[in-house]
């Protein structure tokens, strides 16, 4: 999982790239998982969802600019 503050830090375009790379991540993690893997759901669904904040929170302060 990462940390909030090293997701911050990232641009617009790499918050994107790593969206789509957490994303088929998830989709992996979730076939592997119903194959009998162990698989981190939870800590791919939480990074997922900071990423996704963090470019809601950047498209915010664009448009308010």
């Amino acid at each position: 999982m990462t940390k909030f503050k090293e997701l911050s830090k990232l641009t617009k375009d790499e918050v994107n790239n790593e969206i789509d790379e957490i994303k088929i991540e998830l989709i992996k993690a979730r076939v592997a998982a119903k194959k009998g893997g162990k698989v981190k759901i939870r800590d791919i669904k939480k990074t997922l969802s900071k990423l996704l904040m963090i470019q809601k929170q950047k498209t915010n302060m664009i448009k308010k600019s």
